[in-house]
């Protein structure tokens, strides 16, 4: 994933596939790679996955991309999304896994789309399990909640880049500051 804000780099290993799944719309600016099944399927080609996409598998797409959305927005202090949960939990239903003889690791059962969202789920619960899926995040700016790997020591990145979404929250918080402040400095009449 190239062009990642403030010169980010990826999130390491597997859980790159699930930054890019997320990312796979530009909330604020758009495009939604997932909008006709035509994008959809040039997103998973472009990861090397070649199953058919329909109409029922881009929507359910949409559907697990918008509530792991929600969960990277609790990694980054929003409260809990039990509706999120639940549609995660819903989709992984119908996506097992199975280990594997040759590799000793979990792989899909199915080699549709449902495969797909089974290896991002369960790249989701191995990082669960090793303690980096915390450093997953959606940016707290409400117009760009872009996915982004918080490398800092404290974990405590707030924006995807402090230069643009970071400037935005300053800039709104000093507003609303500056627009309190002058009200309650005014004379009543």
């Amino acid at each position: 994933m190239k062009g990642q804000p403030g010169d980010r780099e990826i999130a390491p290993g597997p859980l790159a596939l699930v930054q890019s799944f997320v990312n796979s719309v530009n909330v604020e600016f758009g495009p939604d790679e997932f909008a006709t099944t035509e994008g959809a399927a040039r997103w998973l080609a472009r990861h090397g996955f070649t199953p058919e996409v329909g109409e029922l598998d881009r929507r359910d797409a949409v559907t697990l991309r918008e509530a792991l959305r929600a969960v990277l927005r609790e990694n980054n202090g929003a409260a809990p999304d039990p509706e999120a949960r639940l549609t995660i939990g819903h989709v992984a239903r119908d996506c097992p896994l199975v280990v594997s003889g040759e590799t000793l690791g979990l792989r899909p059962v199915q080699q549709d789309v449902r495969g797909v969202f089974a290896t991002i789920l369960g790249t989701v619960a191995a990082a669960v399990a090793d303690g980096s899926w915390s450093r997953l995040k959606a940016c707290r700016e409400h117009r760009c909640e872009w996915a982004f790997y918080d490398r800092s020591r404290n974990r405590g990145s707030r924006w995807c880049s402090m230069a643009v979404c970071g400037t935005r929250a300053k800039m709104r918080t000093y507003r609303q500051g500056a627009a309190g402040h002058g009200a309650a400095s005014r004379p009543s009449r």
